[in-house]
């Protein structure tokens, strides 16, 4: 049992318990206590420790510290729930509790370690109000959480301390008053921002009650992009728009902070609106929620109630009467349409309370495009056939008529004669078409061809120093009759062409020579290699259709250097450890097979290159 087991301060990160209680019992190593608690030498994960409830089944029961307790109260496991789905949620929990020592890969942390800070941090406000208050100071579980460089109660900028994470498993390093450290640095103009992370992402664990599962989240990212019109009612969302409305919100530094800004995209919109294994940093979905909503309460609080756009692709309404008659002409009076889909487009028929007149109009027009444009009538309405009734009876010419209502006069015509207020001789009957009994024949093709030969060399005859172009201005059709019809000939019988022919052995020493530099540049470049392939020379120098040029016989020396500088992808993945390596060992930090292959960001399921890596790390001590 553990009878001396200290109770968790608020936001007290697991590890600091058991600091405390190390500190406590007065063992004489941390491998001695690590025996206690878990039955192994070595602790636990600092952001996901498993078998907890080990820990719990030696408390004694009075003091209410279960494993449930411990996961909520301790762990990180409350910012994650709203970001996992439930049964990998549940999972996590399972494991949190009962154990698993691969409790990281069977949820798939996709880049939500990726920027983790390399030592414990803390407030400085925070150790002085902890040890007035408790008499002691302990680490706080948010001050802990990878993009969070702001204490979210005090607003000031968290220092980091001496203490390496790697090293919590192997003893333990509670906080103390007098502890020393560096503060960490940002520009000045992110500090409320960060703040702003901070607060969100505390409101999360704090509530993680009303925050449910990854589902929910969907469900209410899916109602706000809705309602601010970056997804239709389809569904499919407008990426690129959002994306860059994002990088105005913020700006591409900020939201580099949280590698949410690679190469110039924020290409984690498409997998933080969609479904996905693995999840993004919850740091990421704070900025996107405070984007959407102003901060992580009024996502949820709102999104969950939030009533979704109805699906209007002719806009608002009412509706503007089309009717240059009717008193309300443009004025929005339609109240109501029915819209039909034809062949997955809309059509609807809009039509005027006051005067009857129908329209139809069909495609996505926005509301200000209804007062103008195309329309197809339907029926011009009571009121248009009562005031052409009345001046037909008063003998008003019917092209008088359709001049004034702005309509065709074989309307007004087919109107009067259908309601007897003309006689049917009066209609505008359209002649048949009578097909001609002797077309004309198609003129000799062999002299036709006489012809335009002819004219075509006499016209060079009479010019013995014009140029083709000048020829062709001066007989137009000879030329198009003969280009089309008599080709061979054609080229024979012109003038030479004045194109400039280049030199191609030239323009290949030069562009061998613009391919050489862009590959040293490339291998020259300061920081992690870049592959050297065909599409980062051609992008380097500018060209877009280097694959063509390349694959064409005007450029054998460029073809030639292309073949032997270029990377192989195993070749380029070798460069890359190398370098991660060297660039580990500068910075004096603990080399490990892992740590190399993260680093150098080598995607390797099968582990072919550990052994490589094993060989580089020996080398290079």
């Amino acid at each position: 049992m553990l009878p001396l087991f200290p109770k968790p301060y608020p936001d007290e990160i697991l590890y600091s318990v058991l600091c405390r209680y190390h500190m406590r019992c007065g063992s004489p190593s941390a491998r001695r206590t690590n025996l206690e608690m878990w039955g192994n030498v070595y602790g636990k994960k600092l952001f996901l420790p498993d078998n907890i409830g080990r820990i719990a089944a030696q408390i004694p029961a009075s003091a209410n510290l279960t494993a449930e307790r411990f996961i909520s109260d301790t762990t990180i496991f409350p910012l994650l729930k709203p970001f996992l789905p439930k049964a990998k949620a549940t999972a996590l929990w399972n494991d949190m509790a009962n154990g698993n020592e691969s409790i990281y890969n069977g949820i798939g942390f996709s880049r939500v370690f990726t920027n983790v800070q390399r030592y414990l941090r803390y407030c400085v406000h925070c150790v002085c109000d902890d040890a007035t208050k408790y008499g002691e100071s302990y680490w706080h579980r948010l001050h802990q959480f990878p993009g969070i460089y702001v204490c979210h109660k005090h607003g000031i900028v968290l220092t980091e301390s001496e203490i390496d994470i790697a090293d919590v498993r192997d003893d333990y390093y509670p906080l103390l008053p007098t502890a020393s450290g560096t503060q960490l640095h940002f520009k000045p103009d992110c500090g409320e921002r960060l703040l702003a992370v901070a607060s969100d992402l505390d409101w999360i664990i704090q509530n993680s009650d009303r925050t449910r599962y990854y589902g929910d989240t969907l469900e209410c990212y899916d109602r706000w992009l809705r309602v601010y019109g970056y997804r239709d009612h389809k569904g499919k969302t407008t990426h690129k728009k959002l994306a860059e409305a994002l990088v105005d919100y913020y700006g591409q530094e900020f939201l580099s902070m949280f590698d949410a800004h690679n190469s110039g995209a924020c290409s984690w919109t498409r997998k933080i609106t969609t479904p996905i294994e693995s999840m993004l940093h919850p740091a990421v979905h704070s900025l996107f929620m405070r984007f959407l909503a102003g901060s992580a309460n009024e996502f949820f609080s709102k999104g969950a109630e939030l009533k979704i756009p109805e699906y209007l692709p002719f806009g608002e309404p009412p509706y503007p009467c089309r009717n240059y008659l009717c008193e309300y002409h443009l004025q929005d009076v339609i109240t109501e349409i029915e819209v039909v889909k034809i062949h997955a487009t809309p059509h609807a028929s809009f039509a005027c309370p006051y005067c009857g007149f129908t329209y139809r109009r069909k495609g996505n027009i926005p509301k200000d495009k209804h007062y103008s444009g195309q329309i197809h009538i339907e029926s011009y309405g009571f009121m248009w056939e009562e005031k052409v009734s009345e001046l037909l009876s008063e003998s008003v010419s019917p092209y008088k008529i359709a001049r004034d209502f702005y309509c065709d006069v074989r309307t007004i015509l087919d109107f009067a004669v259908e309601r007897k207020l003309l006689p049917p001789e009066r209609l505008i009957k359209r002649p048949k078409y009578i097909p001609a009994d002797n077309p004309q024949e198609r003129s000799n093709f062999a002299a036709q061809r006489e012809l335009y030969r002819t004219r075509w060399l006499k016209a060079i005859a009479e010019n013995p120093n014009i140029t083709r172009n000048e020829l062709r201005l001066l007989d137009s059709k000879a030329e198009q009759w003969l280009h089309l019809n008599d080709a061979d000939w054609y080229e024979e019988h012109s003038p030479p062409s004045q194109k400039h022919h280049p030199k191609w052995d030239d323009n290949d020493d030069s562009y061998a020579e613009r391919i050489e530099n862009a590959m040293n540049r490339i291998r020259d470049d300061p920081g992690k290699p870049k592959w050297i392939s065909i599409a980062a020379i051609g992008k380097l120098i500018g060209d877009g259709k280097i694959h063509r040029k390349l694959a064409s016989d005007r450029f054998p020396k460029s073809r030639a250097l292309i073949g032997s500088r270029t990377e192989t992808l195993e070749d380029w993945q070798r460069r890359k450890i190398i370098w991660a390596v060297q660039d580990m060992r500068n910075r004096g930090e603990i080399i490990t097979v892992f740590k190399v292959r993260h680093h150098a960001t080598i995607e390797d399921k099968e582990r072919k290159w550990d052994e490589f890596i094993a060989q580089c790390i020996i080398n290079s001590e």
